[in-house]
């Protein structure tokens, strides 16, 4: 059963004198749910108890659960079109539809209300990224091999090129002394615009002492106390 959108909620709550307050999250134990299917039932109910305030609470699908990242696959050119194509279809599709409504008053100190599905993604037959992306990988096996061979390739390359730039940073010696000024170098190092795309390298990001900049960072002095060992 389709659900009403929030502007159509509140002009309807209106028609029945009520106030409708919108809430974040609802944590109570102490509720009464009504087997009751239709919300002008609800608010017929709720004003012909004196009620003044109604709230309510809607859950809606993340629409960035059913995007495909296209990233993934921007070596292999049949493919990328494949996904585009999808994920042009999802970008159509309108995600201000609730799947879920909590509608309720509160009569002495207890939450009365309903609660409302509609699961029109599942009417849709539509996936999740993670289902499409299983699929697409079964469809394109060779293709999807092939990109991530090429991604592994593009990873290690732009691996070499910023521990190279790093090695051969005049600033390096004096801000590889501890974990911490190790981190720091490479954060501010990553924010430079220059050095942004290799960012995608060490995320996420981590702290001083733990996390994927720790762990590039650890490698990289390894590399430069072997350097400077070889001069000396």
């Amino acid at each position: 059963m389709e659900i009403l959108k929030q502007e159509e909620l509140i002009k309807k709550a209106k028609e029945y004198n009520l106030i409708p307050i919108e809430v974040r999250s609802i944590d109570t134990t102490n509720k009464v749910i009504l087997n009751v299917q239709g919300i002008e039932d609800f608010l017929e109910m709720a004003n012909s108890l004196d009620s003044v305030y109604i709230y309510y609470l809607y859950n809606y699908y993340n629409k960035a659960s059913f995007i495909v990242p296209e990233e993934e696959y921007k070596y292999e050119e049949k493919l990328q079109k494949e996904i585009k194509r999808y994920n042009k279809e999802i970008e159509c599709i309108d995600f201000n539809v609730p799947y879920r409504l909590i509608l309720f008053m509160i009569q002495n100190g207890t939450f009365i209300g309903i609660e409302l599905f509609h699961y029109w993604t599942e009417e849709m037959d539509l996936q999740t990224a993670e289902i499409v992306m299983d699929t697409l990988e079964s469809e394109f096996y060779s293709e999807v091999k092939s990109a991530k061979s090429k991604k592994r390739e593009q990873r290690k390359e732009d691996e070499e090129k910023l521990r190279e730039f790093i090695l051969n940073d005049p600033e390096f010696p004096m801000q590889s002394k501890n974990q911490d000024l190790r981190y720091w170098y490479l954060a501010d190092l990553l924010d430079q615009e220059e050095m942004k795309p290799y960012r995608y390298l060490v995320e996420p990001f981590g702290i001083p002492h733990t996390g994927k900049a720790k762990v590039f960072m650890d490698i990289t002095f390894m590399l430069y106390k072997e350097k400077m060992k070889n001069k000396s």
